[in-house]
């Protein structure tokens, strides 16, 4: 069940689920409102007083539904009684007129608290439908990527390998190679959008521990450009980093699958043939990496969103490029290692970027002599 489900449960249920610490809150908030009143007795008239208790009964409504508004009805006209009508300190009422004021109190708290209520258990039913719509739409969109990228690969396995396999013999060398290609190159697709799937699984059920060490940065760029060998085919890779840059601490796997991500989502948004920089500079108490590509640059209303789960921008009219999970992970495994990441469009030509920032560990001088 998504998180949305369980707001939504959660929404639906809260008029009905009456708990203990309800009522006590509710008594509570009274009882702030009588010691407020004991306070204030000598410059508040009764009637005034009475009227900051209708108050406090109302917000008791707001907070808390209706069974602990109603309790709090009950607690206020006794405190009211026992504290501030004649005789004082004694549930007595001495005066039949203060029995009239005592009534129409009780009265007025009843029915202000029975249509605060409603009108809060109202709010609650339109935001669990709010939600609930927000709970489809996300499941649309799931269900929708998930199809897709699942079918899509399938699809161009079993042809290729249906061809191969019916029609082995009239084809030739290259034309079999050919197809076996393709056979791996949408395994490997396929390969990696269910690594998708299980890392986001893993950041929202809280599984996902960064086990960080001190690492060269060079290192693990090097070796994910190396991975991401076939997804930058088409695609000059170049990388500039700045000398003597400081060692960081980081988890050296979830940080090459950032930077793969990183890889794979700018040969996706960039022309063939164009260049994908890698770029990493000290500032101050942190490192700044930088991936930038020359494509199309993300338009000014996707900035903050490029990072949303399942939410993939459109370029022109090009279909959507990805499943929308990739930088949604990168953001979740660079903050699960304490660093920062954001996207903005490039200022010296046209493409965009992707600054991660990582800060610099304060190194005790031993461990400042052997990163040396």
């Amino acid at each position: 069940m998504s998180n949305f489900d369980h707001v939504v449960i959660d929404a639906m249920a809260a008029p009905k689920t009456l708990r203990a610490r309800d009522f006590g809150g509710a008594l509570a908030v009274v009882a702030t409102g009588l010691l407020a009143g004991m306070l204030f007795k000598q410059v508040l008239a009764a009637s005034d007083i009475a009227l900051m208790l209708l108050v406090v009964v109302q917000v008791v409504a707001i907070v808390y539904g209706l069974w602990p508004a109603l309790a709090a009805c009950l607690a206020s006209a006794l405190g009211y009684n026992f504290l501030f009508i004649p005789p004082l300190y004694t549930l007595t009422v001495a005066d039949p007129e203060n029995v009239v004021t005592l009534l129409f109190f009780a009265v007025t708290a009843l029915i202000t608290s029975g249509l605060t209520s409603l009108v809060r258990s109202q709010a609650l039913i339109a935001r669990s439908a709010r939600i609930q719509a927000a709970s489809e739409k996300l499941r649309s969109a799931l269900l929708s990527s998930v199809s897709h990228d699942l079918r899509t690969p399938l699809a161009s396995i079993l042809g290729s390998a249906t061809t191969l396999k019916r029609y082995s013999a009239n084809l030739d060398d290259d034309a079999q190679a050919q197809l076996i290609d393709t056979i791996q190159e949408e395994a490997e697709r396929l390969n990696r959008f269910i690594s998708d799937l299980l890392d986001m699984t893993k950041l929202e059920a809280g599984a996902l521990e960064a086990r960080t060490e001190l690492v060269d940065l060079s290192d693990i760029i090097g070796s994910a450009s190396r991975r991401a060998g076939d997804v930058l085919a088409h695609h000059r890779l170049a990388i500039d980093l700045e000398p003597d840059l400081p060692m960081v601490k980081l988890d050296p796997v979830l940080f090459e699958q950032v930077l793969f991500n990183l890889f794979d989502n700018a040969a996706k948004y960039a022309p063939r043939g164009t260049t994908i920089g890698v770029s990493a500079s000290r500032m101050a108490q942190s490192v700044v990496l930088t991936v930038a590509d020359e494509g199309d640059g993300i338009p000014p209303a996707d900035l903050d969103r490029v990072f949303e789960k399942f939410y993939s921008v459109r370029a022109g009219d090009r279909q959507r490029a990805g499943t929308g999970l990739g930088l949604a992970i990168c953001r979740g495994f660079v903050e699960a290692m304490g660093g920062t990441i954001l996207a903005e469009n490039r200022n010296d030509r046209r493409g965009a970027a992707f600054i991660i920032e990582l800060p610099v560990p304060v190194l005790s001088p031993k461990a400042e002599e052997y990163a040396a």
